[in-house]
């Protein structure tokens, strides 16, 4: 029942009708058209309250409950109308509250910077009320997020901050969600001891919570997940049966309940065990697409895929990984995109180039947003400490704060310190996985240019070798019949055939000549290596609108030479060109490579604006090429002055 609000009712009134209209907007039994009216009344009967804290506080409660709702434009409204009330008032708490409320919209639309953003002010303002509930929660939401956005390492510290203060208020769904966020960053770091150990760890405090959920059966899955990267299939499979025992779990779930079927079907499969494999990926993949699961789906593909083309249903695996592909380009689902180019570079042997060349595109642009997100969410962070150190000076003027901020600066440069070393073991891990990943891909790039340049030149000696068995043989045999000929008295005639014999002659000549010619190039071994260089440069330069020019010496063996070091300069000719692509404005770009026997000296130059390298500071570019030439244990000189280009020398021991 409704009733209408005069302005003559007392305030007591009022404010129990709106209690009771956002009471009314949380009962399910109500359709959800009329929960979204109940919540407007209560919205329009707020606005009229004169005392602001009072007013505030509901109108807190009511952006979140439009939130709840899915009705965006409502909450943003109401949001955007507390934060500035709380802002007026000076409370913080109410104000950390509605930056928790949009940084949680935001991020289940996936708007994960701006939510990171405003959990890191909430977090700061719970902080600093003595909240360490609220403060480790927000620290937990941002976690999250980090490792959503493969920022595996910045996740991991967030994660252990969250914990100090959540342990000791024994918060055990709190608790639960830390542990499964470490076993998850920890699986992707391919440490899976450590997320074994965390996971179980999640199991114990989901164990002791009376709250009913679906984390049992979801860390039960990422145990599965966890044992099959260790090919441990049977383990897997006992986790995964072990879940889809839990009663009402397809309705309770939907997702996990597919997740958890694709999951025992891939690990049965590589037990070998085909029995039901197959109808478990379809109803799976049904149930994802009942529900619009896009990136379940392309895993759901992939993993059909590999099925189909182990047991040499190759039309099957083809079609199976051609929808994962679209799925993921869809959805920017790069991992699984990464995968089926792989698995296309198998099944699609006429456009294996292609598929290769897309995935070291796509793996170099994934490098790059790597590390703007890991730098977007540091630059979020130092930009708001920032903000709030400038406003504490402002404000604060006295001597015993700033000796205070002192020592906490210190203290904190100490903690970064211990922290930073700890962190650059993963981080040196992490890179040796990506340089041998990214060798791999050379040596399959290298491998099937070779095989090309090899057809190349088995088809020059053969045209080689019919040029000079069959048409020399035949001219020859032409010229010795004409010379017979001449043997006649006839003066026109023998002028005649002269003429002819000096003319074949002449062919023989050209024919000898372009024989041998031909036959020297067929035993090029070299030009493979040299053209993918060529290849990269041309497709540059295209884009980018400037001319260039490539010296190789062609002495150099690179047959010979350790693919690693091919592999590096390759990178680090690809990381100079994209540094004249985006900043050098260049008009001509000459790269030389040469070598003594001992060292390849490689040297690039552009006639670009340059800059002055004693004031700049190194770019993420240039670090990386300098990162590159040390792990080759050789050196590297930039040269470079404004308007006069610039030059890098290189040298390399073999």
């Amino acid at each position: 029942m409704t009733r209408t609000i005069n302005a003559n009712e007392d305030l007591d009134e009022q404010i129990d009708s709106i209690a009771i209209w956002i009471g009314y907007s949380k009962n399910n039994d109500y359709e959800l058209k009329r929960r979204i009216l109940y919540l407007n009344k209560a919205y329009k009967s707020t606005l009229q309250i004169k005392n602001d804290s009072l007013k505030n506080k509901y109108l807190s409660k009511i952006s979140l409950r439009f939130s709840k709702l899915k009705d965006s434009s409502s909450f943003r409204n109401v949001n955007k109308i507390s934060v500035r009330l709380s802002k007026k008032l000076g409370d913080s708490v109410t104000l950390a509250n509605n930056y928790w409320d949009l940084g949680a919209f935001l991020s289940s639309y996936k708007v994960n910077d701006s939510a990171y953003y405003y959990y890191y002010h909430s977090q700061k303002m719970f902080k600093e009320a003595g909240d360490n509930y609220s403060s480790g929660r927000m620290l937990l939401n941002m976690a999250i997020i980090q490792s959503e956005n493969r920022d595996y390492t910045g996740s991991e510290v967030t994660t252990i901050r969250a914990l100090e203060l959540l342990e000791p208020l024994g918060k055990n769904k709190q608790l639960y969600s830390c542990y499964n966020n470490l076993g998850v960053v920890f699986n992707e770091l391919h440490e899976y001891d450590k997320a074994m150990l965390y996971h179980n760890k999640a199991l114990e405090y989901q164990s002791q919570n009376d709250e009913e959920s679906i984390d049992r059966e979801n860390t039960l899955n990422n145990i599965g997940v966890v044992y099959a990267n260790i090919e441990q299939y049977e383990k897997a499979i006992n986790n995964y049966t072990k879940a889809l025992r839990t009663r009402g779990l397809k309705k309770l779930k939907p997702p996990l309940y597919a997740k958890l079927l694709d999951n025992l079907a891939y690990s049965k499969f590589k037990l070998n065990d085909t029995v039901g494999v197959v109808k478990l990926f379809e109803e799976s993949l049904h149930i994802r697409d009942s529900i619009n699961d896009v990136w379940g789906k392309s895993m759901n593909l992939l993993h059909m895929a590999e099925y189909y083309d182990t047991y040499n249903d190759t039309i099957k695996a083809f079609e199976a990984v051609k929808e994962a592909k679209d799925l993921a380009e869809k959805s920017k689902n790069y991992r699984d995109l990464l995968k089926c180019l792989i698995l296309l570079y198998k099944l699609d042997a006429p456009n294996k180039d292609q598929y290769t060349t897309r995935y070291l595109a796509l793996t170099e642009t994934l490098q790059e947003e790597e590390r703007a997100i890991r730098n977007k969410f540091a630059r979020i962070q130092f930009e708001t400490d920032h903000f709030i150190e400038e406003n504490e000076t402002l404000s604060e003027q006295n001597r015993d704060i700033l000796i205070v901020g002192s020592i906490v600066l210190v203290l904190g440069m100490l903690i970064y310190i211990i922290r930073d070393q700890r962190l650059k073991n993963v981080r040196l891990k992490l890179e040796k996985e990506q340089q041998l990943a990214n060798e791999e891909i050379y040596n399959l790039m290298l491998t099937q240019q070779n095989k090309i340049d090899e057809g190349k030149r088995n088809e020059k000696k053969r045209m080689s070798e019919e040029l000079h068995d069959g048409v020399l043989g035949n001219l020859y045999g032409i010229k010795m019949n004409l010379a017979v000929l001449n043997a006649q008295n006839n003066a026109d005639a023998v002028i005649k055939r002269e003429t002819f014999i000096e003319g074949l002659s002449k062919v023989i000549d050209e024919i000898r000549n372009v024989s041998h010619e031909l036959h020297s190039n067929a035993i090029d071994a070299n030009v493979g290596y040299v053209q993918l260089i060529e290849d990269l440069l041309s497709e540059k330069s295209a884009l980018h609108g400037y001319s260039f020019e490539l010296l190789a010496d062609d002495t150099i063996k690179w047959t010979e030479i350790k693919g690693d070091i091919k592999m590096n300069i390759y990178r680090i000719i690809q990381e100079s060109v994209q540094n004249i692509n985006k900043y050098a404005k260049a008009n001509n770009l000459n790269v030389s490579i040469n070598s003594d026997g001992d060292f390849i000296y490689l040297s690039i130059m552009d006639d670009g604006i340059g800059f002055n390298t004693n004031t700049n500071k190194d770019g993420i570019g240039i670090k990386n090429i300098r990162s590159r030439v040390e792990r080759l244990n050789g050196v590297v000189e930039f040269i470079s002055e404004l308007k006069k280009g610039t030059t890098i020398n290189i040298k390399i021991p073999f």
